[in-house]
């Protein structure tokens, strides 16, 4: 169900103000995890491999999403073949999505020939299109991103993605969710 225009527009000024406050990293000219500009495995403790760090009585994040290589938020897809990775940044509107392997531990190059972000909440049916960062000389590569108000509004409410490679298109989605405080 679509919610009118009106709540829409207060409800994207409200996930904006939120997400502002509390987005995730501004990009930087590598923006690996490795290289330190979101380092949330030191502000958790956690191990690589195991993400016992938290305690639970005070630190509970049931609804808190696993992170990628890239230090953002890991999205399922509708194949076994790969997963994506979402990063949004605090201080702009960059929103960046990266292809991963099957295990979600590696970037995962591909040829596609769309990748289109399609808002769940509002009447803007045509979604935004990411575009591809530094491919290769056959059009591969693993990031996409798109520095767009309207689509970092859109990521806290909810969002289905479609990739197309080939005939073959992959679909996956972007729950709702709060804002979360990196």
């Amino acid at each position: 169900m679509r919610i009118t225009s009106l709540a829409s527009v207060l409800l994207a000024g409200i996930a904006l103000a939120l997400f502002m406050s509390t987005g995730c990293d501004k990009p930087s000219g590598d923006d690996h995890a490795a290289h330190g500009d979101h380092d949330h495995d030191a502000e958790h403790a956690h191990d690589a491999d195991d993400h016992t760090g938290h305690d639970d009585d005070t630190d509970s994040h049931a609804d808190h999403p696993d992170h990628g290589p890239f230090g953002g938020h890991v999205f399922k897809l509708d194949t076994s073949e790969f997963q994506g990775e979402w990063k949004k940044y605090k201080d702009n509107d960059v929103i960046k999505m990266y292809l991963l392997d099957a295990t979600g531990k590696k970037a995962a190059p591909l040829k596609v020939d769309s990748f289109i972000v399609t808002s769940k909440v509002g009447n803007d049916d045509a979604g935004f299109t990411l575009e591809p960062e530094e491919p290769d000389a056959e059009g591969a590569t693993a990031v996409y991103s798109l520095d767009d108000k309207d689509l970092s509004i859109a990521i806290p409410l909810g969002v289905d993605i479609e990739i197309k490679v080939g005939d073959k298109v992959y679909k996956g989605e972007i729950k709702a969710h709060q804002p979360l405080d990196h």
